[in-house]
């Protein structure tokens, strides 16, 4: 029935709950709704400040289920690192303080004053995104049901999926790196249980069956065939794998496409997808 993006002002002024609410509400009005809303990404961040110049610390300091971390600077100054950017889980720690002077959202001074803050002083926040089919089965019900389950999210995510440790110089197993303080503090900002059941990503496949792809791989080849006059298979493979690479590799190719590139490209972009893996296929 509807797409709806909730902006962070309101979130902030009433909350998840009540914002869920007034959707359930306001959604009906529309047309007739089959069933309860449902979450399509969750953002949840924690706003700090330290004195801990973490932007510098290298980068096996950082313990992480991605391979990808990107630095981002401004004249200079490194504004944040993003870890995963691009996948079903992503997160980012970025100066917000200077965020604010581009989005505006000065609302969120008073609450941050109400901590502490003092005018002049780095904020900065934690975020993580978790895309739909990056979320646990528990989460993929009724929007509602999965507010009290956030915390176990978060624990996931500071715990499992990324983590600042103290490099040992006795053991090699990042694994077992002490917690930094400063992130043991900031995966503690959830009130849940120890003894509460942990929330496990599993990973499904969504890769298409033999029937989608013979299918749909011989729209081209069979094409290439016809306008050429072609009818035998072994023939007209060859020829269609020979124009293929003059296509992109020939001399009269309108720009270097680079077909093996391309090709490797594209089957690591849909193994993700698909949430499988190929050979040497990383999560970046």
């Amino acid at each position: 029935m509807a797409h709806v993006q909730v902006r962070s002002e309101y979130l902030t002024a009433v909350g998840t709950e009540e914002a869920l609410a007034v959707l359930d509400g306001l959604i009906p009005e529309f047309g007739e709704v089959s069933g309860p809303g449902t979450l399509s990404r969750i953002d949840l961040f924690v706003d700090f400040t330290t004195d801990l110049d973490f932007t510098s610390l290298p980068g096996d300091h950082w313990v992480k289920r991605c391979r990808k971390r990107d630095i981002h600077e401004d004249r200079d100054y490194v504004t944040g690192m993003a870890f995963g950017a691009g996948n079903e889980v992503s997160a980012r720690l970025y100066d917000k303080t200077r965020e604010l002077l581009k989005s505006g959202k000065d609302y969120l001074k008073p609450l941050w004053a109400a901590q502490g803050w003092e005018e002049g002083q780095t904020v900065w926040r934690m975020e993580f995104q978790v895309r739909r089919e990056g979320l646990p089965d528990e989460l993929k019900g009724p929007a509602l049901d999965a507010v009290p389950l956030l915390g176990l999210l978060w624990r996931y995510l500071t715990t499992e999926w990324l983590r600042l440790a103290i490099p040992s110089d006795s053991d090699d197993t990042r694994t077992r790196w002490p917690v930094h303080p400063l992130w043991e503090a900031l995966a503690g900002v959830f009130d849940v249980p120890p003894e509460a059941s942990p929330l496990v990503r599993v990973t499904k496949t969504r890769a298409p069956g033999d029937d989608a792809i013979f299918k749909a791989g011989l729209w081209g080849l069979t094409s290439f065939m016809a306008r050429e006059g072609i009818t035998q298979l072994d023939h007209g493979l060859g020829e269609f794998l020979q124009a293929l690479k003059v296509y992109h590799d020939g001399p009269e190719a309108a720009e270097a496409r680079h077909l093996a590139q391309y090709l490797d490209r594209k089957a690591r972009a849909k193994a993700r997808r698909y949430n499988v893996r190929i050979k040497d296929h990383e999560e970046d």
